[in-house]
């Protein structure tokens, strides 16, 4: 893997993120937005119930616009290559699509650390939630939910190749199928028998249900946190090979020119 070429791509997105308006708006304004709105829900739910409950909606919050922007993002900008009629540009170049890949993956990661922080910022100033307040186990929780959301995005690129761009919608949507089942704002023992045998196999869902455990407890979940690492092993690995399958035979049949 040629590491300048990587940086290629990542300093490419990076000057179209700061000059176009909807890529901004997506990194910096919308999470910002939705902080605001679950906020104020927090605040009048705090007056009702408890603080604790206030905390957990915005932690649950914040966690998932980690896991929501991650997966949507890493697709996104693949769509935004073929609506830009860039794709066989950067393909016709020497860069390999694991490089290629592995640049959208680092951006991404970089608007979330940059949406994190401003969302930090934000919560810690206007609702008085810190998210220190999590400790370590917060590079924990955020590591689940950046290698659950990795998985997500690579999967979605597949369904994209295999497909063609008629299905980039769901690059934006699929995430909010996994939404109910992932235990975002509420545990898992309030969802019917059934749907809580799905969540358990939603990695996320034990990172939420480990975040509630330790603003509770103060302790951490171990057993949560090695279910969802297994299961992220998984679906990483099972994505990873679906991708390159579907790679393997969309330039085989000569697909890959027709995603434009």
């Amino acid at each position: 893997m040629n590491f300048n070429r990587v940086y290629a791509i990542i300093l490419r997105h990076i000057y179209l993120t700061s000059h176009q308006l909807e890529r901004f708006f997506d990194v910096i304004i919308s999470p910002v937005l939705v902080l605001i709105l679950w906020g104020f829900l927090a605040t009048y739910v705090q007056g009702l119930q408890s603080q604790t409950l206030a905390a957990y909606l915005l932690g649950g919050m914040i966690l998932w616009v980690i896991f929501e922007k991650v997966s949507t993002d890493i697709g996104i900008n693949f769509m935004f290559d073929i609506w830009d009629r860039n794709v066989i540009n950067v393909l016709a170049s020497p860069i390999t699509f694991l490089e290629y890949l592995t640049g959208l993956i680092t951006i991404s990661f970089i608007k979330i650390l940059v949406a994190l922080t401003s969302m930090g910022l934000m919560a810690g100033i206007f609702y008085n939630f810190q998210l220190s307040s999590l400790g370590f186990n917060l590079v924990l929780f955020w590591i689940n939910l950046f290698v659950f959301a990795m998985a997500f995005g690579i999967f979605n690129i597949s369904l994209i190749l295999r497909y063609g761009h008629i299905v980039g919608p769901l690059t934006w949507i699929l995430p909010f199928f996994v939404q109910p089942f992932a235990a975002v704002f509420y545990p898992i023992s309030v969802l019917p028998p059934v749907f809580q045998k799905i969540a358990f196999f939603i990695p996320i869902s034990h990172v939420f249900e480990g975040m509630r455990y330790t603003m509770r407890t103060g302790r951490f979940d171990i057993n949560s946190f090695w279910t969802a690492v297994l299961l992220n092993a998984v679906y990483l690995t099972a994505s990873i090979i679906l991708f390159a399958f579907i790679l393997k035979k969309v330039i085989r049949n000569g697909r890959l020119v027709k995603l434009v």
